[in-house]
């Protein structure tokens, strides 16, 4: 599955096609290690945007990146997701790079109180404690067990909580050094229109995960991620195939299972799977 191939589908109307295509980055976290953020893009509505952020990913939200989502019955909070890439820019996992616990550190500009969350870094996304409504600066930085800090990343801006109201930061990519031996496979994925080969966000192709199938142990993540990471893996030849779903479980689209051969201290990376739906 390396290099670029196709995917014939397999009894269905759909196609996947694996190709090795760059991964985009879109903005940034300003820091000591080159941590990209990708702001989501999406529509208006009970969305609100902030600025700070460029757009890009595939999720729902407002322009800018960061999102306010608005109820009577929200907490005032900040709510974050982080991925790992490595120096190449290949998706990447926590225990890969050592990383222990991810830190959001924010300090509201009017009254200097500062509010810090530590949230495990194999959760990949977290919500700070209550907040009083204000403007804040942000911070988030993954430490190794130690407390030492792997990767850092400090918003160039400034970002509103409202009342009734948390404000998603989005999605913010860390690179940080592989310290593991073991092999993993990684990929990334897009979506398009089968018929026109038009781009589709997961909202529009209603998909949920990605589901990777390692021999008999599957992988998923949340559509919106774009890419993802498995475990630490013993060398060998694996049965992979991948598959998007709907939060149903229903496969919107499929590879047929291909042998991939993971070889000691060298990283598969399958490249970009790009499904194709109706």
């Amino acid at each position: 599955m390396a290099g670029t191939s196709a995917l014939s589908a397999i009894g269905k109307p759909r196609l996947v096609l694996l190709a090795v295509v760059g991964l985009a980055t879109a903005g940034c976290f300003e820091g000591s290690r080159r941590s990209h953020h990708h702001g989501d893009t999406g529509t208006a509505g009970t969305y609100g945007g902030q600025g700070g952020y460029s757009a890009g990913g595939g999720g729902s939200g407002g322009q800018g990146g960061a999102t306010s989502r608005c109820d009577a019955s929200a907490t005032p909070s900040f709510a974050v997701r982080w991925s790992l890439e490595d120096s190449a820019g290949q998706p990447t996992t926590c225990a890969a790079v050592g990383g222990a616990t991810m830190d959001l550190d924010v300090l509201e500009v009017a009254t200097s109180a500062v509010s810090h969350d530590t949230f495990p870094c194999e959760a990949l996304a977290g919500t700070s404690a209550a907040l009083a409504p204000g403007n804040y600066s942000v911070a988030l930085r993954l430490r190794n067990s130690a407390g030492v800090v792997l990767s850092e990343a400090i918003a160039p801006t400034t970002y509103i909580v409202a009342p009734a109201c948390v404000t998603d930061l989005g999605l913010v990519p860390f690179e940080a050094v592989v310290t593991a031996a073991d092999p993993y496979i990684t990929l990334s994925w897009t979506i398009d229109r089968v018929l026109t080969g038009a781009a589709l966000s997961c909202a529009d192709a209603h998909a949920d995960k990605v589901v990777l199938g390692v021999g008999t142990t599957n992988y998923d993540w949340p559509c919106a991620l774009g890419k993802g990471a498995t475990a630490p893996l013993a060398p060998g030849s694996y049965d992979v195939s991948v598959k998007l779903i709907d939060a149903t479980g229903t496969a919107l689209s499929l590879t047929p299972t291909m042998p991939v051969a993971v070889s000691a201290g060298q990283l598969k990376a399958l490249g970009t799977v790009i499904f194709d739906v109706n």
